[in-house]
């Protein structure tokens, strides 16, 4: 597996790129819309460069949940999507990745649904794989990204995914492959501590003891 671990600043700086493209395109959106948890960042981003220019964009965050139900099919639901905020307007809607790409497809589309009268997507990374190509992107990237306001998050995640192996080796995992600092691991140890996470706990500790 291959990761990158951008910092803010990077991020920022990705989103200027990101801004660049869509001003140098001639798009000027009346709404932006942030697809949330991911397009939080991505979006105070660009509202804090459009106002840098003395463009005041109104902005809505909404959110896209998946559901399974008993039959265990599941459905895609985009939440918090006001219709008298978008329906007329140029839509200009924000992520951070498109991964897969459904999130940006099915928000588009329940934009389109609510009475958008046109919706542009853009996000900071794009996956060679995804299904949905957004109209602007800053970086093209096959690599499992962890960002910031994601980390700890992913660090139980590649853990849990790696609790059959040497603890020894998803600590090489997490240091030396995905950039995770030993601070950030012991931070994690406290949040697992606040939250009595036990089995997590007890690889940790065998994770340390073998280092």
């Amino acid at each position: 597996m291959h990761y990158i671990k951008p910092s803010y600043e990077e991020l920022r700086n990705l989103a200027f790129t990101l801004y660049t493209k869509i001003r140098e395109s001639g798009y000027l959106p009346d709404v932006n819309v942030g697809i949330g948890r991911g397009g939080l960042f991505v979006l105070r981003s660009l509202q804090d460069f459009f106002i840098a220019g003395n463009i005041k964009i109104p902005y809505l965050v909404i959110a896209v949940e998946r559901y399974t139900g008993v039959n265990k099919t599941s459905s895609i639901k985009v939440k918090y999507l006001n219709s008298r905020v978008i329906k007329g307007k140029k839509i200009l809607l924000i992520d951070d990745v498109a991964d897969q790409g459904i999130s940006l497809k099915v928000s588009k589309e329940a934009c389109i649904k609510k009475g958008a009268k046109e919706v542009k997507t853009a996000t900071l990374h794009l996956k060679p794989a995804s299904q949905f190509i957004p109209d602007y992107y800053a970086m093209v990237t096959d690599a499992w990204i962890i960002y910031p306001w994601e980390l700890y998050e992913t660090i139980r995640m590649i853990i849990e995914a790696n609790l059959n192996k040497d603890p020894k080796d998803v600590y090489w995992e997490l240091t030396s492959k995905a950039n995770v600092l030993p601070d950030e691991l012991e931070r994690f140890k406290r949040i697992l501590n606040l939250e009595k996470r036990v089995e997590l706990i007890s690889f940790l500790d065998e994770m340390f003891k073998k280092l």
